[in-house]
């Protein structure tokens, strides 16, 4: 019985570090997860905003992508899969923690200085496509087609208006 549960678990953990598919070039993902790390603690650190990691980060979307559907698969009658399935639920919410902490503090930044952010050059190519539309979205523009109301809090008096 221990040699059958053996062999299970090794099917399980080969399924695992194969990749779907053969023609993409082996991903690490203890290394991805480790360098997602490091930039949100640097994130966290640093005063600007720093280069966004966008290739390390689809890289580990697909790899959560992935292991999801690993986990979904695993048969909750065998407890050695039931085991497996917490272990893999626990890592993938913590590195979608990391993850959503990084996605977080830069957000934070990009409202504080977003007026900054978008007119500084360099800041501004160290953002990703959905973080740059975010930041142009969050400036309010005024409307310039619509009348301006105003409320005037003091009197002053007559006032001619220069032509």
């Amino acid at each position: 019985m221990a040699d059958d549960d053996d062999f299970k678990f090794a099917d399980y953990t080969d399924r695992i570090s194969a990749s779907r598919e053969p023609d993409v070039e082996a991903i690490d993902p203890v290394g991805d997860v480790a360098h997602l790390t490091q930039a949100w603690v640097d994130e966290r650190a640093a005063p600007e905003l720093l280069q966004y990691q966008e290739q390390c980060i689809q890289r580990l979307l697909a790899k959560i992508e992935e292991q999801t559907l690993v986990v979904e698969e695993l048969d909750p009658r065998n407890d050695t899969s039931v085991i497996l399935s917490i272990l893999y639920q626990t890592e993938l919410e913590r590195v979608k923690f990391v993850l959503r902490s990084y996605l977080r503090t830069r957000i934070s930044k990009i409202e504080r200085f977003c007026a900054y952010v978008l007119n500084d050059g360099p800041t501004r190519k160290r953002l990703s496509r959905a973080e740059l539309h975010y930041a142009e979205k969050y400036v309010s523009q005024p409307i310039l087609d619509e009348a301006v109301f105003c409320r005037i809090t003091e009197d002053i008096g007559d006032y001619q208006l220069d032509e």
